[in-house]
């Protein structure tokens, strides 16, 4: 597996996560209640784990006084020993009150409650709140996926970018005969697409031929030994576009059924109207999903509220775009499995214009030449649960096979 889907993988595997982590890490809050026996303190100790702000309130039931203290550890010990009043936060002889702590460092700290003037004879019952921010102990690792998730995604898309910088060095280098058709043999293939466009009613005008090693399809890949393309330069011209791999190794007139179910695949009015159905219907699954996730959304925010749309939909959309990124990526790969009928009957019918032991004669002069492309497509199976995903050309075998099995 390449390395940019592994780093890929493990972005959409912890980023949600992360995401989530953020969304819910809210305060650390609690609350007490307790009694302060006569003559003596009551302390409650928080742990904390890294720096934060200790805060909340408290309040004496019946409106004694009492007097109420924050130490950390050296200066609670100091207090139980000694008495001393080193401390982070007081107030004395006070029937309720607030306080707020900057916690600088992890460890406990202790909240300490004695009676206040007049009162060490007293029972007083009281109800302390307490809150720390940013020590939510759930979450506090967790809360670090998110940057390490778009860290992997930066260098995911880094190492793509990379790899099909390779992968196109690769194919150049095994097909350098790329470039503009130049010669006598080219000037004769032009001639034989514009008269098969003629032939054919079609009013494609090819302008020129274009060699090319390698094609765009879902990143870089290999451009297919045993096929010709279009390359459509507004609706009525363009150019005929054919593999690096070949060039020079076929006759002029052993291209004419390449070129001929080329044409036919793009332009014959049926064909067209099946591949442009498909095209559609892949585009409106796309639409229709977004629309559902926005509908999810207003129905969030406005339809039925909950307590915290922003919330919930920052924790809740994460793990929802990945099923559908998913759905995606497999809905497309059997866009391109059907789309490989549409070449197979494109060549059926070239074949019925042409005769069909002249496209059988060139599609196994190309087999018989072990391209690379050729031979890796040979012996994929036709499934959408491929790792590298699912192209829209047939193999040369079932090109051959279904042409032999025609009959005349």
């Amino acid at each position: 597996m390449k390395r940019s889907l592994v780093f890929l993988s493990v972005a959409l595997a912890l980023g949600p996560l992360g995401i989530v982590a953020i969304v819910e890490n809210r305060p650390y809050t609690s609350t007490y209640s307790f009694t302060v026996p006569p003559n003596e303190s009551i302390y409650v100790p928080i742990h904390v784990i890294q720096g934060g702000r200790l805060s909340g309130g408290f309040t004496e039931n019946r409106s004694q006084l009492v007097s109420f203290y924050v130490f950390n550890q050296q200066q609670f010990d100091g207090y139980r020993v000694a008495g001393a009043t080193v401390n982070l936060f007081s107030t004395s002889n006070v029937p309720d009150g607030t306080y707020a702590v900057s916690i600088p460092l992890p460890g406990t700290y202790y909240l300490v409650t004695v009676h206040g003037l007049g009162y060490d004879q007293t029972s007083e019952h009281l109800t302390l709140n307490v809150m720390v921010d940013d020590t939510n102990l759930p979450y506090l690792a967790l809360e670090s996926l998110a940057p390490i998730s778009g860290g992997f995604l930066v260098a995911s898309y880094s190492l793509r970018n990379r790899e099909d910088r390779r992968l196109v060095s690769s194919l150049v280098k095994a097909s350098p005969n790329f470039g503009p058709g130049q010669g006598e043999d080219d000037d004769r293939i032009l001639n034989i697409a514009k008269d098969l466009r003629q032939n054919l009613g079609f009013k494609f005008e090819p302008l020129k031929l274009q060699y090319v090693s390698w094609v765009k399809l879902g990143g870089v890949r290999a451009y297919p030994s045993d096929q010709c393309l279009l390359g459509l330069k507004g609706s009525l011209q363009g150019y005929v576009v054919l593999p690096a791999s070949l060039r020079g190794k076929l006759e002029p007139s052993e291209w004419k059924p390449l070129i001929a179910s080329s044409l036919i695949h793009s332009f014959q009015p049926e064909l067209r109207r099946r591949q442009l159905f498909v095209n559609r219907l892949w585009k409106s699954t796309v639409a229709t999903v977004i629309a559902a996730l926005g509908i999810l959304i207003g129905f969030t925010v406005f339809v039925f509220p909950v307590e915290n749309p922003e919330r919930f939909l920052l924790s809740q959309l994460p793990f929802a775009l990945i099923p559908v990124w998913i759905l995606v990526v497999f809905v497309a790969r059997k866009v391109n499995l059907i789309l490989r009928k549409y070449f197979l009957e494109a060549d059926t019918i070239a074949a019925k214009i042409l005769g069909k032991d002249l496209m059988i004669q060139t599609l196994k002069k190309i087999d018989s030449m072990n391209l690379t492309d050729v031979e890796e497509r040979k012996k994929e199976k036709p499934t959408i649960w491929k790792r590298a995903g699912v192209l829209p050309w047939p193999s040369i075998t079932l090109r051959i096979q279904q042409l032999e099995n025609r009959s005349d």
